[in-house]
């Protein structure tokens, strides 16, 4: 066990959309005291692999890690995947497919703004670069430097404008996703269900959660920064009542946004994390 006595299973690098190498991460977790530390990109183990390369001369144990994309009645839900067998290229595949659905909603999104007489095109887009440590993805920068947008949060609402959202880009549900990751011997994490289930009605709340682990979820991400402590609480229950994980997580993007890493700080001793720490 790591002297170190906090975790963080939830943390985004520039990989994804994050503004923070894997370096600079574990340099954070190692001073805010995480001795568990997941780096879980959208779709993708890039910097996940890179943090678990860096980790040998650390007090930090580093767990390989992604966050899955889905779609389900219509809204974004995220399954975290934590030691999935990643010589498995049936499930690697999957992601990889997962991470293009998720690329090519800028694409169609520049496509449909080029129709409309808008001055992008999508040869301009493929050869534009930017500095991943900017935070965001690759069109929200492209949108600010062709003067379309002034800042990379106000690229966000053109997706949906211009129905190029995620509830249209084909993404998998939450069972198919946690049937994948089984199926690569990974653990399947039902993530800030707080912000993914979209209701004030406390009873559907919790039908819908029990829904997402009938499918077969390992755990839930009960402690995050957007949730309430009734909404921990009531992850917290659900878990003890089912012999479910619980997990914590940031959620950090660096500068990004607001989730400063290793907030909520809990221990690693008040989490059930079976199969996922060593």
């Amino acid at each position: 066990m790591s002297k170190l006595p906090f975790a963080d299973l939830h943390v985004h690098s520039f990989y994804s959309d994050g503004t923070f190498s894997p370096q600079q991460i574990l340099k954070i977790a190692e001073d805010c005291g995480v001795g568990l530390l997941a780096v879980a990109d959208h779709d993708t183990f890039e910097g996940s692999a890179k943090l678990c390369a860096i980790c040998g001369d650390s007090d930090v144990q580093c767990i390989p890690a992604a966050e899955i994309t889905c779609s389900e009645n219509g809204h974004q839900v995220h399954v975290l995947c934590y030691r999935p067998d990643l010589t498995n290229v049936r499930f690697t595949d999957f992601v990889a497919e997962g991470r293009k659905k998720l690329d090519l909603m800028s694409v169609r999104l520049i496509e449909k703004m080029e129709k409309s007489g808008l001055n992008v095109s999508i040869e301009e887009f493929e050869e534009f670069e930017y500095d991943r440590s900017g935070g965001g993805w690759k069109a929200l920068h492209y949108f600010v430097k062709k003067g379309l947008t002034d800042t990379l949060f106000d690229g966000f609402p053109l997706y949906d404008i211009y129905g190029c959202g995620y509830e249209t880009a084909g993404f998998p549900s939450v069972k198919t996703a946690v049937e994948k990751i089984h199926s690569a011997k990974g653990i399947a994490i039902i993530a800030h269900p707080g912000v993914s289930i979209q209701t004030e009605d406390k009873n559907l709340f919790m039908s819908e959660l029990q829904q997402f682990v009938s499918y077969g979820a390992d755990g839930i991400e009960c402690f995050y920064p957007e949730h309430s402590a009734e909404i921990s609480d009531m992850c917290e229950r659900l878990c003890d009542e089912k012999g479910l994980l619980k997990t914590c997580g940031s959620d950090c993007h660096g500068n990004f946004n607001s989730h400063p890493l290793c907030i909520p700080q809990k221990k690693i001793s008040a989490l059930r994390l079976d199969g996922i720490i060593n």
